[in-house]
Formats: structure tokens, sequence, C-alpha cells
């Protein structure tokens, strides 16, 4: 501002003079002040320039904001499991030696098959109780009958016959407990008495069809009631269990369609949905897993293999008002954070926006930037650089 100057001739007889240039003065002061904030604000970021050869070779890539084009989805990773439904372990609740190995590991079994014969002494004993207990019944039920009988013609008192009768329901509860017995030790009761082994074997049976996947049992040895024998899986259907941290949970749902990838079968792609969210966090991982049914009837798939999986955001992500744009295509800048709007080809101008949330895939957008606006969605920390170089 032009600095102002003035004479004083004299106080007494200027007071209207003085009175003027006191405003002159405050004006003047003001005006200055005024300039020196201005200049304080904060500068403008340049604009990136590259040439689309430069581009290419870079890898920027550029979609609308919060388009259908741009990345809208959650990248996440996880491993394959066998499905808890179809997976079974087979042992014994009491302590014998195996006499016989049928299968081994990779062997395919069908539900009721003898996988091993175990011999268990305690079975033999259990199944003579069985047989006495049985026999007991038929000698009181013939008693009971001839008492009823024999009340009828007078011949006896009903006193009698409640015994009689009484008898029965105690042997058949002895029979009742000794089958029991039976089941617990995974045999029945046998037909007659020579259908009894002395050595008490015991038939080790595969619950499902499936294959053996796991085999301790070895010929010879014994078996402990809390071993497993044998594992017998149905690889059919497998589940993939992915690991889904709490910032990603609001854009998640239940039925969203993931993609399924492995990368040891390159090129192969098996598509799920999201059948079920763990409620708790794991205290290794601090992330919640979800779980999602694939289908496997060829076998290729493998429990165990580390997978990625790409899965669409929820409904409620996808609201009008809401502006969703990749993680990536948000960069850090000083205090700010910038988005990098094509102008034109080649022509890039660092906007910056308010994130209201944050994840490791996407960012939400309050404001500083409209739906649709071309904006670098692969490659904005190269630009980023470029900008911090000037």
């Amino acid at each position: 501002m032009r600095r102002m100057s003035c004479r004083i001739v004299g106080s007494s007889r200027w007071p209207g003079v003085l009175g003027a240039l006191t405003v002159c003065i405050t004006a003047c002061t003001s005006g200055s002040e005024g300039t020196t904030k201005t200049s304080t604000s904060s500068p403008a970021l340049p604009v990136v320039r590259f040439d689309a050869s430069t581009l290419a070779r870079l890898g920027v890539r550029t979609a609308p904001a919060g388009g259908k084009s741009t990345d809208q989805q959650l990248h996440l990773t996880g491993t394959l499991e066998y499905a808890a439904e179809r997976y079974a372990e087979v042992g014994t609740i009491q302590e014998g030696r195996i006499s016989q190995v049928k299968v081994k590991p990779g062997d395919r079994v069908r539900k009721g098959q003898v996988l091993a014969t175990l011999l268990v002494p305690a079975i033999a004993s259990a199944q003579a109780d069985a047989l006495t207990a049985q026999a007991a019944v038929e000698v009181a039920r013939n008693h009971a009958r001839r008492e009823a009988t024999l009340l009828e013609r007078n011949l006896t008192t009903a006193r009698e016959s409640e015994q009689a009768q009484g008898e029965v329901t105690a042997r058949e509860a002895e029979l009742a407990a000794a089958a029991a017995r039976l089941k617990l030790l995974g045999a029945s009761i046998p037909d007659n008495k020579a259908a009894i082994r002395p050595d008490g074997s015991l038939a080790l049976i595969a619950p499902i069809d499936g294959v053996v996947v796991g085999r301790t049992a070895v010929l010879g040895s014994y078996l402990e009631p809390n071993e497993t024998a044998f594992t017998v899986v149905d690889p059919s259907v497998l589940w993939a269990m992915l690991d889904v941290f709490p910032a990603d949970l609001p854009y998640l749902r239940m039925g969203s369609k993931a993609e399924i990838t492995t990368e040891a079968l390159p090129g192969k792609t098996s598509a799920g949905k999201i059948e079920a969210l763990e409620p708790q966090v794991g205290r290794a991982t601090r992330a919640t897993r979800a779980r999602v049914v694939l289908p496997n009837a060829d076998g290729l798939l493998r429990a165990g293999l580390f997978l990625r999986a790409s899965v669409e955001l929820g409904p409620q992500s996808q609201s009008p008002d809401r502006l969703l744009v990749p993680a990536a295509s948000v960069q850090p800048l000083a205090d700010r954070d910038v988005v990098f709007v094509q102008k034109s080809p080649g022509v890039f101008e660092p906007r910056t926006v308010s994130v209201l949330h944050r994840t490791t895939q996407v960012a939400e957008i309050g404001d500083g930037l409209k739906p649709g606006e071309p904006i670098v969605v692969h490659g904005a920390f190269i630009l980023r650089g470029e900008v911090t170089k000037q």
C-alpha cells in the first residue's frame, strides 16, 4: 500500500485536520495487517504433468470416483479348511489292541465301511452279562404268565402274581443296562452264546463317506480311549476362512459374493458367498474370520492352502450418500489428505479432501471431491512423490 504523509502546521488551529489524519493512519494500519494475513495462507499444491508413455510405464490408472470401475471390493486373505460337518475322527472309548488295519491315508471309504478291528476283552464279558440278563428276562416272563393263569383259576393269590410281574420288570431293567454298556463299548448283544467272541472284537467304522486323511492306528499297538485312530473327511466341499479386520466389518455383509484364488492354482477362480462371521476377534490376528463355502467336486482345492479373496462391498457402502474410493488413492501430504484429479490427459491436480472413515481397503470421502470425477486409483503414491519434489 502507498505510504501517506501529512504535515501539521499547528495543532491548536487545525483540530479538523488532526481528526482526518487519525482516520487516515488507522485505515492505513488496518490495510497493512490485512495484507499480511492473506500472504500467510496455505500455498496451492503444484499440478503434476506426465506424458502418456510415462503414465503407462509407471502403471498410473484413473477411474471415476465412486463408480463401479473403481476398485470397490475388499481384498482379504485366509486359508482353506475342511467343512466341520464333513469331518470325522474315529476312535474307541475302551482300550484295546489293534488286530487288523484295512485302510491307509488317501483311501476313499464309504459310510459303514470297516477301517480296523480292535480286540477289547471287556466286550466279551459285557456280552456274556447281556446274554445272562436276556435269559433271566425270559424266565421271569414265563413265571409271570403262569401266575396270571393260576390267578384266573383261583389257584394262587394276587400277591404272588404281582411279585412275578415285578420280577419281570427288574430283569428287563438289568437287560437294558447290559445293552447300554455294550453300546458304549461299540458292540451289541450277540444272537446266542456261540456268537460271543472270546477276544471281544470291535470294528472301527467310517461314519461318513470320504477320504482317509489321517491314521495313527498301527497293527498290534494299543489304542487308548483319548486317541484318534483315523481321520475321515469329505473334501467335495471346503471352507474358505477369511481374516476381516474390525475397520473393514462395516463394509461387509452376509451373502456378499466372494471370488477365491490360490497361488497353487494360478488361473483358477472359485466363487462363493459369505455365510457366517465369527463373533469374536482372534487374539493373535486381531481379526474376525468370515466363512465362504466352496464346492470342490474336482478335488483340486486342498485344505491348508493360502488364499486371496475379493469380496464385494455391502449395499450400505454403495449408498448415494457415501462416496467411497480405494484407500490407496488417498495420499498424505504434510497435514492434509489429497487425491489426484485428472484435469486433462497427463495433467493431475492434487485435491485436498476430508476422510470420514478409512480402512486398509477403502476410504469414505466427506468433502473436496464429487462423485464421478476422474481420480488416480493406481499409482497415486508416484504422483505424491512428484509433488514433494517440487
